[in-house]
């Protein structure tokens, strides 16, 4: 332990060495500049990071809690104007457009996170006691200092403070220069003339809006590889899907499981059979591991289904057979969704090829304006 500490002194000591050089101790009074930490790691220092207080509240942005070793990763739903923050364990969700939070099991709090400058901000009190974190205030010679810290930090605070000293003035100094306004310069032969005044804008008409589909998307959830490299697809374009399992595929998936359901995605079974049984049992595994249940399910036996008091999804296009790949997949599931009237229930196997197809797909549905949403019961016979 030891040696792991004078390691992490040494590092800090010798980062930004030829930078610039220590400014002058100065009060605590220093504005409204925050350095902020994770662990034994300093965050950058800009405006758009900054931590702000606000109804007795210390605020720090998304970045802080997911960018490094805390063991958090965060979503942000613009749609359902949700923002997501979720372990391997817990899942945290914040309704930025009525305020509160609930940890999608039934509980609810009054805590509240900001949008701010284009970043969703955290109450840092909650999140951390909601995750068992610890978190300090300190002060430095420069600015205060938010440092946040799990089980896997090395240094104390004033140990890292110490070390860290060089790294923060060269940021600090950094961040004040890029305050102050640059100077124009002026021509050497400056002349007075009028200004030119600019061309009015022309008119033009507008292009009439394009009718796109909607589509409502499904996938099977037979490879938990593919299954991941789907949602970073989906994630990235902000677009939500249904993730069918089947019962046995759920053991040992809880992480991924947890992923799907903090991403804004919905669950549901898949039944080769009519095997009641196995529908019960993957619902209360999916009760134990995400706090939810599905009626959707994705079957051949839909008379044993519905009678038990199932809803049965049954897609208007497959795209299992449509290509052997990815590219002609693509294509063909757009030629079939651009002839298509109303709304289409596309399902999307799991294999790598419709995994990379999804991928294409992804962007010609961004760029044409598609709308693409999770199947739900009410599309279900």
């Amino acid at each position: 332990m030891k040696r792991r500490i004078w390691s992490i002194l040494l590092a800090l000591a010798l980062s930004l060495s030829l930078g610039a050089p220590l400014l002058a101790a100065r009060p605590l009074a220093a504005g409204n500049v925050y350095f902020t930490a994770v662990n034994d790691s300093l965050c950058p220092l800009n405006d758009s990071t900054m931590p702000f207080w606000s109804g007795g509240n210390l605020y720090l942005p998304s970045s802080v809690f997911s960018s490094y070793d805390l063991g958090l990763s965060y979503v942000r739903d613009t749609s359902a104007q949700t923002a997501i923050l979720y372990s391997s364990n817990k899942v945290l969700e914040f309704d930025l457009a009525r305020g509160g939070a609930n940890n999608k099991l039934g509980t609810y709090y009054s805590a509240s996170a900001i949008a701010r400058h284009g970043s969703v901000y955290f109450p840092l009190s909650f999140v951390s006691s909601f995750f068992s974190l610890n978190y300090s205030v300190l002060d430095t010679a420069l600015a205060p200092m938010v440092r946040v810290r799990s089980d896997t930090a090395v240094l104390s605070d004033s140990q890292f403070i110490d070390a860290a000293s060089t790294l923060m003035a060269s940021r600090y100094n950094a961040y004040e220069q890029s305050k102050k306004p640059t100077p124009t310069p002026k021509p050497d032969n400056e002349t007075t003339t009028d200004p030119i005044a600019p061309d009015p804008p022309q008119e033009t008409e507008e292009e009439p809006s394009k009718t796109t589909a909607r589509i409502l998307l499904g996938i099977r959830a037979d490879n938990p590889q593919n299954t991941a490299a789907i949602l970073n697809t989906l994630d990235r374009y902000g677009y939500k899907a249904t993730f069918f399992f089947s019962p046995a595929e759920l053991d040992g998936q809880d992480d991924l499981l947890r992923r799907i359901v903090a991403s804004g995605h919905r669950l549901a079974l898949a039944l080769n059979d009519a095997d009641m049984a196995g529908l019960q049992a993957g619902n209360e595994q999916l009760r134990r591991c995400t706090g939810t249940v599905t009626r959707m399910v994705l079957t051949d036996s839909a008379d044993a289904v519905h009678s038990a008091g199932y809803a049965v999804y049954t897609p208007s296009l497959s795209g299992q057979s449509l290509g052997t790949t990815a590219s002609s997949r693509a294509q063909r599931i757009t030629r079939r969704i651009e002839n298509a009237s109303g709304s289409v229930k596309l399902l999307m196997d799991g294999d790598n090829i419709s995994a990379s197809a999804l991928n294409l797909l992804c962007s010609t549905w961004s760029s044409g304006g598609y709308t693409v949403r999770a199947v739900t019961e009410t599309a279900c016979s």
